[in-house]
Formats: C-alpha cells, sequence, structure tokens
C-alpha cells in the first residue's frame, strides 16, 4: 500500500505558482550568471541548473491548506506519463483535490481514464501541445530513460515542472539533469515520503 505524502501536493501548488510570478526574476538571474561564465560555458550551465526550484521553494515555506477541492488560482494541470496502477493511484488523488489530469501510457487505459475524470492521450506529442504545468513521470525504473528521451519537450511550456516518483533518487536525477532542457525544473520524490529534493 503506498502512502502520498500531502507535502508532495503542496510542493507542486507552491513550486509552479511561485514559478508563475517569480519567472522573470529567476530568468535574469539565470542570463545573468550565464554572462558572467562565458556565455553558455560549461561552467555557466552548471550554475544555471542548480538554479532551479531551490530558489523557489523551500521546505519551510510550504503552509499546509484545509484537504478537499483547491482554489481556481491554485489548480494545476498535470500530466501522468505511465498510467499503469501507480499512475492511476496518484490520477484519482489528484482529480479529487480539484485539478486537471491528463495522461499517457503505452497501453491504452482510455477506458480507465474516462472514468476517473482524466483525459487520456494515446500520443506523446498530443499531451504536450496541452501544455501542463507539471509532468509526473511514473514509469517502471527500466523504461524511464527511453520514455524520457522520447517525450517532445520543445511542444512544452520552458519552466515545466518534471517530478519521478521511483523509488531510487540518484538514476532519475542523473537522467533529469542530462536530458531535460536547462529551463525545465525538477522535483525528486519519493512514492513513500513524498518530497525529497527540488533543484
Amino acid at each position: 500500500m503506498f502512502y502520498i505524502s500531502p507535502h508532495l501536493f503542496g510542493s507542486l501548488h507552491e513550486v509552479v505558482r511561485k514559478q508563475l510570478f517569480e519567472n522573470g526574476k529567476a530568468r535574469r538571474r539565470q542570463r545573468s550568471l550565464r554572462e558572467t561564465n562565458g556565455n553558455g560555458s560549461a561552467a555557466g550551465q552548471t550554475s544555471m541548473i542548480h538554479m532551479r526550484s531551490k530558489d523557489v521553494l523551500q521546505p519551510h515555506e510550504y503552509i499546509p491548506q484545509a484537504s478537499g477541492s483547491v482554489d481556481a488560482s491554485s489548480k494545476l494541470k498535470i500530466a501522468i506519463v505511465g498510467f499503469g496502477n501507480f499512475g492511476q493511484f496518484l490520477a484519482k488523488t489528484i482529480v479529487r483535490q480539484g485539478h486537471t489530469v491528463l495522461a499517457y501510457s503505452r497501453t491504452d487505459y482510455s477506458d480507465v481514464a474516462r472514468k476517473m475524470g482524466v483525459s487520456y492521450f494515446s500520443d506523446a506529442d498530443d499531451l504536450c501541445e496541452e501544455h501542463p504545468e507539471v509532468v509526473l513521470l511514473c514509469t517502471s525504473i527500466l523504461s524511464t530513460e527511453k520514455v524520457l528521451k522520447s517525450l517532445p519537450f520543445q511542444r512544452l511550456k520552458r519552466s515545466t515542472l518534471f517530478v519521478d516518483v521511483l523509488s531510487v533518487k540518484e538514476f532519475p536525477r542523473k537522467l533529469f539533469f542530462q536530458h531535460l532542457p536547462p529551463d525545465f525544473d525538477i522535483l525528486c520524490t519519493h512514492p513513500m515520503f513524498g518530497r525529497v529534493q527540488n533543484l
């Protein structure tokens, strides 16, 4: 049995909300770092990667809210990539909280998704065209890299938040740094314990 920490969803709220309002300031800081470190040199890219969401959300900033549905200003569009048992479990919880959920999987779960109030996509391009603020990667460890590399990042908004729910952390973290564009944010979580690190 899995337990989803309410801090995970609260953290997602806060990260995306603050991204939207503080995006301009973070971008200016990233531009300054790039210029200081030689316009996109390796050193500049490293500094930029390590800025990501850690400058937006700190653990002590999360303020728990009453459970139930969220107001319109906090509503998120969340894509779940990998709509197996765990992806469906997460979707039920997220839908109950009032968010819009999009799902994509190599297996056709369109009937299951429809019953849950989830929009199902059989094509990754179509999913990404919906511009979710958050992409939850709910794939197996073995398929994570292949799935990640197959996603059309150019169709997503810059500063999209990618979240993994694998029970190992260094592996997805390295994959995210290796394959995601530097404008994207990363939140590594553990399915039993919630947020582990935001980068």
